[in-house]
């Protein structure tokens, strides 16, 4: 009869079924079409992981070789048989929970990979309600507004410029992280603006902060007697010494290369699976973000419900 990987690539449009089957060519095809990725040697792990995991190993006769198992999602029986895929979503959601732990800590370097190491699953998920689906698009947002942030956290080691630092500063604040993790963008955003001695600046970011409900919590106490202070301070100086790349009232996207705001009405263009902004310029280059796909190429996006 006919092979069951055979019928995997027959009966999918999904990267991961395919991969399952062997047939890795056809699944880069897929992903080029689909998310515009062109740099697979992030994804090689993934695509091992789930070849290996959709295939098992039967002890035969004594002396005699074992047999290779298909493990399926569906019915074995079934002509329309789909492989069983080993990425899951509790595994993406145990992976972020290690990834707030490590930016939470400090540690960086160490959250970057996790975050990023969620961008390279997402492709290979398999989801069975539009339920699931939704949170593995959402997982992929947290992902990229997370990564967004560590990226400018380390550019920060390469900026000597304390103007530039705060903006780069204020760009973190508008990367939609944690409410707690804000807190710790706001506070540092208000130091380095008041620094500089932007008063106006430094009172936003103390505005912010002080209308989230964290820095009501009694550990943050400190924190929210010095925003106060700021606020007060900045009220009685009311100037910016310095004229900044950020303007807080007017909406922008960040631009992931060049780290300066995009603002609503310019000419955006945005990377093909994670959905990183950038300026126009950057059409067709490799995305900073996810270091896989095109910015800017049109697909129609993953597939990832098990009717693919």
């Amino acid at each position: 009869g006919t092979r069951a990987a055979s019928h995997w690539v027959n009966n999918s449009s999904h990267a991961a079924d395919h991969i399952a089957a062997g047939s890795c060519e056809s699944a880069m095809q897929l992903l080029n079409r689909q998310i515009a990725v062109t740099n697979f040697a992030p994804l090689k792990s993934r695509f091992i992981g789930v070849y290996c995991g959709a295939l098992t190993s039967v002890p035969g006769l004594a002396l005699s070789p074992s047999l290779q198992m298909p493990l399926m999602r569906t019915e074995a029986s079934d002509s329309k048989s789909l492989p069983a895929t080993c990425v899951k979503l509790p595994w993406l959601i145990d992976t972020l929970k290690g990834a707030y732990k490590a930016f939470h800590a400090g540690s960086f370097a160490e959250s970057l990979d996790l975050f990023k190491s969620i961008l390279y699953a997402v492709p290979m998920v398999v989801t069975s309600s539009r339920t699931e689906s939704n949170e593995v698009k959402e997982l992929l947002d947290i992902a990229r507004e997370y990564i967004t942030a560590i990226r400018l956290k380390l550019a920060m080691a390469d900026v000597s410029d304390p103007v530039r630092m705060t903006e780069l500063w204020a760009y973190f604040t508008h990367c939609n992280l944690q409410p707690a993790h804000l807190l710790l963008a706001l506070k540092s955003a208000m130091i380095s603006g008041f620094k500089i001695k932007n008063y106006i600046t430094a009172a936003s970011f103390a505005h912010r902060l002080l209308e989230l409900p964290e820095v009501s919590s009694e550990k943050n106490a400190d924190l929210k007697s010095k925003a106060q202070k700021v606020v007060l301070k900045s009220e009685k100086e009311g100037r910016n010494e310095h004229t900044l790349q950020y303007d807080e009232r007017n909406p922008f996207d960040i631009d992931c290369e060049a780290f300066v705001p995009v603002y609503r009405g310019s000419p955006v263009v945005k990377c093909a699976y994670c959905n990183s902004a950038y300026q126009p310029e950057a059409t067709n280059k490799l995305c900073s973000t996810c270091g896989i796909a095109l910015i800017g190429v049109e697909t129609l996006g993953l597939p990832t419900g098990r009717s693919s």
